[in-house]
């Protein structure tokens, strides 16, 4: 696969805000999932100094960081962030794909040889998938295994996918716990146990989430209850945190609290745990902290990017890094620290929302059978309807189709030619921007935006044998559920992300040159003098 042009430089542009190499007893990753730029511009006034101004003012601001891969998804988007590097690369091109050694959907971050540690629930999880390696293996290797990586969040996908395959520990949540598997450690930390233990995540039952700022503010950019938001915790202020059940706890609890403010909160003293009892930054070696606040992506999915439930959440963010950067200013000192903060992709407008102030608008949900049944009736009409098989097609996972073996074999026709066919009868629907099969793409036989940000994301073991992006503000949804945003294009507002750096080496400024968070690894690498990512 070529290279594209801005992915070569993009690197060395980024370096022209380096200045010579300092000690740095501490790396700190923030990734707030689900987290477009514009969150920053816009709601900027609302910020106090010492949180996201604090790397505005004192940092690298670069106002134009884009992914280059269609696949704008929290697995893809965390495996780039630490390695360096694209699914094309790194083997992970979705949170999903279908494994046909096995038949069935494969996660991104299962791992059926290991199991969870802290928790008897779900399936074990580590970084078996990832093909490649992150800028915290580099850092173990390079000081022989002395430096402590640790990698928290409240989802599996992103602690493990930062952290890399040497991480000390990457823990996440399951219910109200936080918990790691085996391929890390065989049992918990004590102070992981007494966190779990603390009884915190329950104490929040039946609190409310209040507005932070007066009701006017909140009005100046928009109303409470807009078009196509979710009510799964209320569709208005105050939400009440107890997952619909007011009398006891249950599991809808546990997503109430991360869809909330208060999974933040949690989460950001969970880190700070980490950091006193790992003694992070403190042993006389560079460590690094990878954290993946994932509270900013339920909220997102339910009320979408216009909301007063995200515009509410950012503004509190802002206030959860000052407390955050003042704990590590008293305990490493800020001047030590290396500060990165990003997002693993934006978010989408919600399509009901775009139809409401113009019915003429171009925006939608689209179901599986909306994609594919055009195209499969085609084939069909062309080869004969199928007798002894499941269908055309096996699985489908966002953008990949993968075609059904047994029916090609049943009708006696070669893939690459059905695949192709194929895509030329989804080609044919309003709503798809492109299609592309999976023999062009691993040819390089593609031109265009849209193809160079599918090459990014194509793995010819994982990646489907049609791939398909929809066309702007078009999103796959439930034909049951109209309401929430979503992501997983290549278009601007899911890939355009933030990307703010402080610390030793860093040139203060505001930067205008057209970078990716795959620059992160290969640039904090330098910065410490160690090896990049392979």
């Amino acid at each position: 696969m070529k290279r594209h042009p801005i992915f070569i430089i993009a690197a060395l542009l980024l370096s022209s805000a380096v200045f010579a190499q300092q000690p740095v007893k501490l790396v700190v990753v923030i990734s707030l999932d689900q987290f477009p730029y514009e969150y920053i511009s816009k709601y900027r006034t609302y910020f106090t100094h010492g949180g996201f101004n604090y790397l505005l003012n004192n940092g690298a601001n670069f106002v134009d960081c884009r992914y280059l891969h269609a696949a704008t998804n929290t697995g893809p988007g965390h495996a780039v962030i630490m390695s360096g590097s694209y699914g094309n690369a790194n083997g992970i091109v979705d949170n999903l794909w279908f494994d046909r050694s096995t038949g069935s959907m494969a996660y991104c971050v299962e791992d059926r040889t290991v199991s969870m540690v802290g928790t008897d629930s779900g399936e074990g999880r580590s970084p078996k998938n990832f093909s490649t390696a992150t800028l915290g293996d580099q850092m173990k290797i390079h000081t022989n295994f002395q430096s402590k990586v640790i990698s928290v969040s409240n989802k599996d996908r992103s602690a493990i996918l930062m952290g890399g395959k040497l991480a000390d520990a990457s823990y996440w949540t399951v219910d109200s716990l936080y918990v790691t598997s085996s391929y890390y450690r065989q049992d918990l930390p004590k102070w992981v146990e007494s966190f779990n233990e603390s009884g915190r995540y329950r104490s929040y039952f039946g609190k409310a989430w209040n507005l932070l700022l007066s009701e006017e503010e909140y009005k100046k950019h928009g109303i409470d209850d807009g078009i196509g938001e979710s009510n799964h915790l209320g569709s208005r202020f105050p939400h009440v945190v107890d997952g619909g059940n007011s009398e006891e706890l249950t599991g809808a609890y546990s997503y109430a609290l991360l869809a909330s403010p208060y999974g933040v909160e949690i989460l950001m003293e969970f880190a700070q745990e980490a950091v006193k009892n790992e003694q992070l930054g403190q042993r006389g070696v560079t460590d690094l902290l990878c954290l993946g606040v994932s509270s900013t992506d339920y909220v997102g999915h339910a009320y979408g990017p216009q909301s007063w439930e995200v515009m509410d959440l950012t503004i509190r963010m802002d206030r959860f890094l000052e407390e955050f950067f003042s704990f590590l200013d008293s305990t490493v000192g800020l001047e030590n620290c290396i500060v990165v903060l990003t997002s693993d992709h934006g978010v989408g407008p919600i399509p009901e929302a775009l139809r409401h102030a113009n019915p003429n608008m171009p925006a939608g949900r689209i179901t599986r059978q909306q994609l594919l049944g055009p195209a499969k009736e085609a084939l069909e009409k062309r080869h004969g309807p199928l007798t002894s098989t499941g269908g055309w097609t096996l699985g489908e996972s966002s953008r990949n189709i993968y075609l059904n073996d047994q029916a090609l074999n049943e009708k006696g026709i070669d893939r690459e030619p059905t695949a192709t066919f194929m895509k030329q009868e989804i080609s044919k629907l309003p709503f798809v921007a492109a299609a592309f099969t999976a023999a062009e793409l691993s040819r390089n036989a593609v031109s265009g935006d849209l193809a160079e940000a599918c090459l990014f994301s194509f793995h010819p073991e994982r990646s489907g044998d049609v791939v398909v992006v929809l066309r702007p503000y078009y999103i796959f949804g439930d034909p049951r559920y109209t309401s929430g945003a979503s992501h997983g294009s290549p278009y601007s507002y899911d890939s355009h992300v933030p990307l703010l750096l402080s610390g030793p080496g860093i040139s203060p400024g505001t930067y205008y040159d057209r970078t990716s968070p795959a620059d992160i690894a290969p640039t904090i690498a330098a910065l410490l003098g160690v090896e990049m990512p392979p």
